[in-house]
């Protein structure tokens, strides 16, 4: 049978997908960012005034594949003339995006990007950060040729922790100085009164532990940075939703380290299949001495094992995750315009100045590091 494409422009209809869209998402194995939880609870928070294209491609009753995207008019780069976007919608601390496509029906994720880009409501499709996996490949191949000029590159690249055989087992395959520089951190913490206080079902106590993470994450050097999901109303109206809704299904796991009475650390992990997602990493800078930034990335890890998951997806790329990691799973960036237009021509020159930029990039990057408690 012939699939049947659907494009849903009201976000109010989506509630009614949910039983087909986690069909598709636990077939195609999807992260928890194109989850059906997470974009409802997006809507709730930061939906107002979206303009959703969310392509949905049917078989015989049944949902094969699917994109959240959407429309917003935004800069091309920071300070850039603005366009037409058309991209992943619920992009806001979303750690990558997924085209979800059953096993088999990888085709149909690429007419449906064909349909999408066949509107003439766009200037530029950017999807990023993108998993490679799956349909992604069907619609880049897809786009060779014709009328449409597809740019692609690296974006971000996330250490994978294995630990289908256990803690012991993984920690064994570190190196003797990592296991060290570990045992250091338990010492120097075992000096100190404190307790990991963990939140991973509904109720009222478990809830209060995610208050906690988030008035930490308001009190770090990201909240100077404006980058923390405390002190925006909307941010934490979304943890706060993502909660009520992934904490029935215990995929969601909060945890809060507090040292003398006072939260020094959390980590939010969010889980898919076999492979938890270290959302949000957060530490009190008064407590660095002790670096709770590592703490709380083993302790992660560590708690996903004994949940027993097999990987954690660490999400990001620091001097201490690099060694935590055993592989590394890159996210790519496709951009889509139409030849020859003003899209084009505008990313035709970015391209050619990008090179300009990257030292100024390397050196607030290794700024940026300095403040957290990853580099040894």
């Amino acid at each position: 049978m012939a699939a049947r494409t659907e494009i849903i422009t009201d976000l109010g209809a989506l509630e009614a997908l949910q039983p087909a869209w986690d069909e598709l998402h636990q077939a195609s194995g999807g992260g928890p960012f194109s989850s059906m939880d997470w974009i409802l609870a997006w809507s709730t928070a930061f939906g107002r005034g979206a303009q959703p294209r969310f392509g949905c491609s049917w078989r015989d009753g049944q949902l094969t594949a699917a994109l959240p995207l959407g429309i917003k008019r935004a800069p091309l780069w920071n300070g850039g003339p603005h366009l037409r976007r058309l991209s992943m919608l619920c992009s806001d601390r979303a750690g990558f995006h997924d085209v979800l496509a059953a096993p088999g029906q990888e085709a149909d994720a690429a007419a449906l990007m064909e349909d999408l880009l066949a509107a003439r409501d766009w200037d530029v499709s950017d999807l990023t950060p993108m998993r490679t996996a799956g349909g992604y490949g069907w619609i880049r191949a897809s786009l060779s040729g014709g009328r449409l000029r597809s740019r692609q590159r690296g974006e971000i690249r996330a250490g994978v922790c294995r630990h289908d055989d256990g803690w012991e087992a993984c920690l064994a395959r570190r190196s003797r100085d990592f296991r060290k520089s570990l045992r250091a951190c338990k010492r120097a913490l075992q000096k100190q009164e404190h307790s990991i206080l963990m939140a991973a079902a509904p109720g009222a106590e478990q809830k209060r532990i995610l208050e906690a993470a988030l008035d930490l994450s308001a009190r770090t050097w990201k909240a100077r940075m404006g980058t923390d999901i405390g002190t925006d109303a909307r941010t934490r109206q979304f943890f706060q939703e993502l909660w009520r809704r992934m904490s029935p299904r215990g995929t969601m796991v909060v945890q809060l380290l507090v040292i003398d009475g006072q939260e020094a650390g959390s980590c939010i992990c969010l889980d898919a299949g076999n492979t938890t997602y270290g959302l949000i990493l957060d530490f009190d800078e008064r407590f660095r001495k002790l670096s709770p930034g590592r703490i709380m990335s083993w302790q992660g890890v560590t708690a996903a094992a004994d949940r027993g998951i097999h990987y954690s997806n660490l999400l990001r790329s620091t001097p201490f995750l690099d060694r935590l990691a055993d592989e590394f799973e890159s996210f790519q960036r496709l951009r889509i315009c139409r030849r020859y237009g003003y899209a084009d021509l505008l990313l035709a020159a970015q391209e050619l100045l990008r090179p300009v930029g990257a030292k100024a990039r390397k050196l607030k990057q290794l700024r940026t590091r300095k403040r957290s408690a990853f580099v040894n």
